[in-house]
C-alpha cells in the first residue's frame, strides 16, 4: 500500500474506527498487561531476551500515551479523540497528561523509539521502569475513554480486557509470588 492509498483519520467511518480499536487499540492494551505481569512476576525468559520484556512494555506503553494525549499529530494517526462526535470532549473528559507519564513517554522515544545520547548507560535505578504504577495510572484513562466513546461504542470489547488487567492487578497487589515492578534494560 502507497502512503496515497492510505486513508486520513479524518475519513474512517464509524466501522472503521471499530475494526481499528478491536485489532490494533486493544492490542496495544493487552501487551502492556501481559508485559507489566511478565516483569512483574519475573516470569523466566530465555537469556539474552530478558530486555525485549521491558522494551516491549516502554514500547507499548508509549502508544497508549501518544493515543490518548496526541502531540504533532500526522493525518494518519489514530487517537482517542477520534472516537468522540466532537474532538474536544475527549480533551475535556480526560485527565491532564501527568508528569508521570510525560517523563515515561519521553523516556521511551528516547531510551527505545531512537538511537540518541540521552540513552542512559549500565544500570542506575534511573533506567528502571516502575511499570505496575505505570500500568495502573494508564490503564484508569483507557476505561474513561472506552466508557465515554460517543462516536463509536466500545465498552462491550473492553470489558473482557478490562477484567484481564483487574485480574492482574490483584495478583499484583497480593503478597504472594509478589515479584519487583521496577526493571531495567
Amino acid at each position: 500500500m502507497k502512503n496515497s492509498d492510505l486513508k486520513k483519520t479524518g475519513q474512517l467511518n464509524e466501522e472503521e474506527l471499530l475494526s481499528y480499536f478491536s485489532e490494533h487499540v486493544l492490542y496495544e492494551i493487552k501487551q502492556l498487561i501481559n508485559a507489566t505481569y511478565a516483569i512483574n512476576k519475573r516470569l523466566p525468559i530465555h537469556n539474552g531476551l530478558q530486555n525485549t520484556v521491558v522494551e516491549s512494555f516502554a514500547i507499548h506503553l508509549r502508544n497508549l500515551i501518544t493515543f490518548l494525549y496526541p502531540f504533532n499529530r500526522q493525518e494518519d494517526d489514530v487517537c482517542a479523540e477520534d472516537f468522540f462526535c466532537e474532538a474536544m470532549t475527549w480533551e475535556n473528559l480526560r485527565c491532564k497528561k501527568s508528569d508521570t507519564l510525560q517523563n515515561a513517554k519521553k523516556r521511551a522515544d528516547k531510551e527505545v523509539g531512537h538511537l540518541t545520547t540521552a540513552r542512559q548507560f549500565g544500570t542506575p535505578k534511573s533506567k528502571e521502569w516502575d511499570v505496575v504504577t505505570l500500568t495502573e495510572e494508564v490503564m484508569p484513562i483507557i476505561k474513561l475513554f472506552c466508557e465515554s466513546s460517543d462516536r463509536v461504542g466500545l465498552q462491550e470489547l473492553f470489558i473482557p480486557v478490562w477484567n484481564m488487567y483487574l485480574l492482574n492487578k490483584k495478583s499484583w497487589e497480593s503478597g504472594s509470588e509478589k515479584g519487583d515492578s521496577h526493571h531495567s534494560f
